[in-house]
C-alpha cells in the first residue's frame, strides 16, 4: 500500500525527526543552563586536550571560516596531503573511499568510470548519478554545473594540502548541492621561498601518470603551478566470461593545468587570480562507446580586513565547458554493436559570485554572506540510428540559483559552543525548450517550450558541541537542506547499454531535514568519532523504471528502447529515509605504528511513492546497508612507510526496484615508500592485492559490468621545501 503522511510509518518517522531535532535543542538548552550555572559558582572545567598527531590538520574550514578540528559541530573527517600522497590509489575518489560514508554513485573508479557516475554520495543518500554533496576547492564549487558530477582529475594530489569531508546537511552555509555535506579541497600555498613536489608512476594496464606542484613566495605575492597528466590503456569493464567481440579496454587519458596568483598590495588585503584547464578522453568498453571533456575555469577573490579586524571576502568564477558522449545498442551476445546516441556537444557556460563578511559581535562569530550563481546549458544530440541517424535533439535552459546566509557560533564558557544558522535561497529556471528535427530535410517533429519556474528554499541549522572530561565531547544538530534539478537532469537523457533514461524538465528540487547526535574524543595519539543520524528527503529525484522491455519496441517517452533493455525516467518520489550509525578511529600505536578504521550502517528506503507504490520499502539504487575500511600504517622515516588497507562494501542494488542485486566485496590494497638521499623518495602501490571482482553494474540481460583488476604501479617523488 502507498504510504502517505497519515500512515502509521510516515507518522513514527515524523514524530522521530521532531523528538530528534527536540533532544538536540533542549540538550544544547540544558546545557548551556549547566554551563552558565557552573560558571556563576567558579567551577573548573576541564581543560581541553591537544592532540599532537593531529596538529597538522587541526583547523578546518569547511564551514566558512578557519575552526579548530576539535571545536567543530559537525562531522568531520580530514585526509591530510601526506595521507593522500601515500594511499595506493591513483586517484583521488579511491583515496576517499576510506571516509565514512563516502560513495560515488558506482562502485567503478574514476579512472575508467563515465563522468556521470561520478557524482558524490555521503551516507547513502543519493539515488542517481548527480552528487548530493557540495565538492569545494579552495572554497569555490567543483561540482560540473551542468550535471553535477565530479571530475576528480581536475587536481592533483602533489597540489593538496588536505581535503576535509563534512557530513550532514550543508545547505545552511552553501545553498544547492550540499544535501549531504560539504568536502573541501585545500591546495597548499607557499609562505616564503621556493616549494616544489614533482611525482611520476608507470604501472601495468598502460598506466603512466605524472604529478606536479609548484610555489614560489615573494614578499607580498605568492605564485603557484600545478599540472597532472594520466593515461591508462585500460581493462574490459565486462565480466570475463560475458565478453564478446566488441569488448575492448576502457581506456582513459587525462590532463590538467593550473595556477594561481596571490598579492598583497596591504596588510590588510589580498587579492587572487586563478585558473585551471582540463581536457579528457574516455573509452567506455566498446569501440563505438566514449566520452571526451574540454573545461576552463577561471577564479578571483579578494580578502579585505577592516581596522577592527573584521574579513570581508569577495570571489567569483566562470565555468565554460564542452562535453561529447557516444552510446551504443549491443547486442545480447556482444558479437556486435551499432550506434545508438551521439552526445557530440553537452556545451555549459557557468558564472558565480558571492560576497562575506566575518566578525565578531559581542559574545560570538558571526559569518554572513550572499552568493548569486547562473548556468546556461544545452545538450546536441543524433539519434533514431537505422544505417545512419536520422534525427537530431537540441534540448537546454538556464538556471539560477542566489542566496544569501548568516550563522553565529558562540561559546558558553569553557565546555559549551553553539552554533545557529539559516540561508534562504531563490532557484530559477527559464528558457526551457526542446527541439526534435529530422536530418534529411529539416522537418520539425517536436518543438517544445518549456514554462519557467521559481521555487525558494530555506535551509535552517543548529548544533552544539558540550566538552566533557577525559577528552570526550558531545555534540548534534538539526538542519534543513535542499537541491535543485541540475540542467542535466532536466533536458539531458542517457543510455547505458540498453537501457534508456529520459530527462524530466517538471522535475522539483529536493528538501532534507536531518538529525544527528554523537561523541567524539581527542586523547593523546588518538581520534574517536561516534554519529548516529536520520534523514528525510522530500521529492527525491530517482531513475525510475517504467517499464521493462523484453523485445525492441517504442515505448513512451523514451522512443524506440531494444530488446533486453529498459525504459526509466527521472521523476520526483514522495519521500525516501537514510538513518544509520557511523564510527570513526584514529588510533596511534606507540611511535611507528597508526590504526585507522571506519564503519558506516545507512538504512537508504523508499519511504512514499504514491505513484509508483511498488517502490515503497525498496532500498535506494546503489546505495549499499553497510561499508567499512581498515587502514594499518607503518611510519620510520629512516626505514620505511607502509600501508595496508582494506576495504569492505556491503551489497546493494543496481536498480530502483531491487530486481538486480551487486554482491559484497572487499578489497585488500597496499602501498610503500623509502626515501632516498636528498629529497628524493621511491613508492610503490598495489591495489586489489587478491583481484576481488567488483561488480558494478548489472543490465536487465544480466551483463555484469566490474571494477578495476589487480593493479601495480611504481613511481619517483622529489619534494623541495624552503
Amino acid at each position: 500500500m502507498p504510504t502517505t503522511p497519515s500512515d502509521p510509518t510516515s507518522r513514527a518517522f515524523d514524530a522521530l525527526l521532531r523528538r530528534g531535532g527536540a533532544l538536540v535543542a533542549w540538550s544544547a538548552a540544558l546545557l548551556l543552563a549547566a554551563s552558565m550555572a557552573a560558571a556563576a559558582s567558579n567551577g573548573d572545567a576541564a581543560e581541553p586536550v591537544e592532540d599532537p598527531a593531529l596538529a597538522e590538520t587541526i583547523v578546518v574550514t569547511a564551514a566558512r571560516a578557519e575552526q579548530e578540528l576539535g571545536q567543530v559541530t559537525s562531522s568531520v573527517s580530514v585526509v591530510t596531503g601526506d595521507e593522500l600522497r601515500a594511499s595506493a590509489a591513483v586517484t583521488l575518489d579511491d583515496t576517499l573511499r576510506r571516509v565514512p560514508g563516502f560513495s560515488l554513485f558506482r562502485r567503478n573508479s574514476s579512472m575508467v568510470a563515465h563522468p556521470t557516475s561520478q557524482g558524490v554520495s555521503l551516507r547513502g543518500i543519493g539515488p542517481s548519478g548527480v552528487s548530493r554533496t557540495l565538492v569545494l576547492l579552495d572554497g569555490l564549487p567543483l561540482n560540473d554545473p551542468f550535471g553535477g558530477w565530479i571530475y576528480w582529475g581536475r587536481v592533483g594530489r602533489e597540489s593538496l594540502d588536505r581535503i576535509e569531508v563534512v557530513r550532514g546537511g550543508g545547505s545552511s552555509l552553501w545553498g544547492n548541492s550540499a544535501l549531504g555535506g560539504v568536502i573541501h579541497l585545500v591546495t597548499s600555498q607557499p609562505e616564503s621561498g621556493s616549494s616544489l613536489r614533482l611525482s611520476a608512476l608507470a604501472g601495468d594496464r598502460g598506466v603512466v601518470s605524472g604529478d606536479g606542484w609548484f610555489g614560489q613566495g615573494f614578499e607580498r605575492a605568492s605564485l603557484t603551478l600545478s599540472a597532472r597528466s594520466f593515461e591508462m590503456d585500460g581493462y574490459p569493464v565486462l565480466r570475463q566470461d560475458q565478453r564478446g567481440p566488441i569488448d575492448v579496454d576502457a581506456f582513459s587519458e587525462q590532463t590538467s593545468v593550473g595556477g594561481r596568483l596571490a598579492f598583497t598590495p596591504s596588510d590588510s588585503v589580498q587579492i587572487a587570480i586563478g585558473g585551471d584547464n582540463l581536457s579528457e578522453d574516455r573509452g567506455n568498453g566498446t569501440p563505438l562507446t566514449g566520452n571526451d571533456t574540454e573545461l576552463t575555469s577561471f577564479r578571483l577573490s579578494a580578502d579585505i580586513v577592516s581596522g577592527r579586524g573584521d574579513t570581508w571576502t569577495v570571489r567569483g568564477f566562470t565555468h565554460e565547458q564542452e562535453f561529447a558522449s557516444r552510446f551504443s545498442a549491443q547486442q545480447v551476445d556482444r558479437s556486435s554493436e551499432r550506434p545508438a546516441l551521439d552526445q557530440w556537444l553537452v556545451d555549459s557556460e557557468a558564472a558565480g559570485f558571492g560576497v562575506q563578511w566575518e566578525g565578531e559581535v559581542g559574545s560570538g562569530l558571526w559569518v554572513a554572506g550572499a552568493e548569486s550563481r547562473g548556468v546556461d546549458g544545452a545538450t546536441n544530440e543524433d539519434f533514431f540510428y537505422t544505417t545512419q541517424f536520422n534525427r537530431r535533439r537540441m534540448a537546454g535552459g538556464d538556471q539560477a540559483i542566489t542566496g544569501a546566509y548568516v550563522q553565529r557560533r558562540a561559546d558558553f564558557g569553557d565546555r559549551l559552543t553553539l552554533e545557529l544558522g539559516a540561508r534562504i535561497d531563490r532557484w530559477d529556471t527559464d528558457s526551457g525548450s526542446r527541439l526534435e528535427t529530422n536530418k534529411a530535410d529539416g522537418s520539425i517533429r517536436r518543438s517544445d517550450a518549456f514554462d519557467d519556474r521559481s521555487e525558494t528554499a530555506a535551509s535552517p541549522r543548529i548544533g552544539f558541541l558540550y566538552a566533557l572530561d577525559f577528552g570526550w565531547s558531545l555534540r548534534g544538530s538539526v538542519y534543513g537542506a535542499f537541491r535543485a534539478p541540475t540542467v542535466n537532469e532536466l533536458y539531458r537523457p542517457f543510455r547505458v547499454g540498453n537501457d534508456i533514461t529520459e530527462a524530466n524538465e517538471t522535475l522539483e528540487p529536493e528538501r532534507l531535514s536531518g538529525v544527528e547526535f554523537g561523541a567524539v574524543r581527542y586523547q593523546g595519539g588518538s581520534r574517536l568519532s561516534l554519529n548516529a543520524f536520520i534523514n528525510r528527503v522530500e521529492n527525491p529525484i530517482a531513475n525510475v523504471t517504467l517499464a521493462a522491455i523484453p523485445s525492441g519496441r517504442f515505448f513512451r517517452p523514451c522512443g524506440f528502447v531494444p530488446g533486453g533493455g529498459s525504459c526509466r525516467q527521472r521523476l520526483n518520489l514522495d519521500r525516501t529515509r537514510i538513518q544509520g550509525l557511523e564510527a570513526e578511529l584514529r588510533q596511534r600505536l606507540g611511535d611507528v605504528w597508526r590504526l585507522d578504521l571506519s564503519y558506516l550502517y545507512s538504512n537508504a528506503e523508499v519511504d512514499g511513492a504514491a505513484d509508483f507504490p511498488e517502490l515503497e520499502g525498496r532500498r535506494l539504487a546503489q546505495t549499499p546497508e553497510q561499508s567499512a575500511s581498515l587502514g594499518l600504517e607503518y611510519s620510520n622515516p629512516d626505514v620505511l612507510q607502509a600501508r595496508l588497507g582494506v576495504r569492505f562494501v556491503g551489497s546493494q542494488f543496481e536498480d530502483d526496484l531491487n530486481t538486480r542485486p551487486l554482491s559484497s566485496f572487499a578489497v585488500v590494497d597496499l602501498s610503500a615508500a623509502r626515501a632516498l638521499s636528498g629529497r628524493w623518495q621511491v613508492f610503490a602501490g598495489l591495489e586489489n592485492l587478491l583481484d576481488e571482482e567488483v561488480q558494478v553494474g548489472i543490465s536487465g540481460t544480466g551483463l555484469v559490468t566490474v571494477g578495476a583488476p589487480r593493479m601495480v604501479h611504481l613511481g619517483v617523488r622529489h619534494i623541495l621545501s624552503p
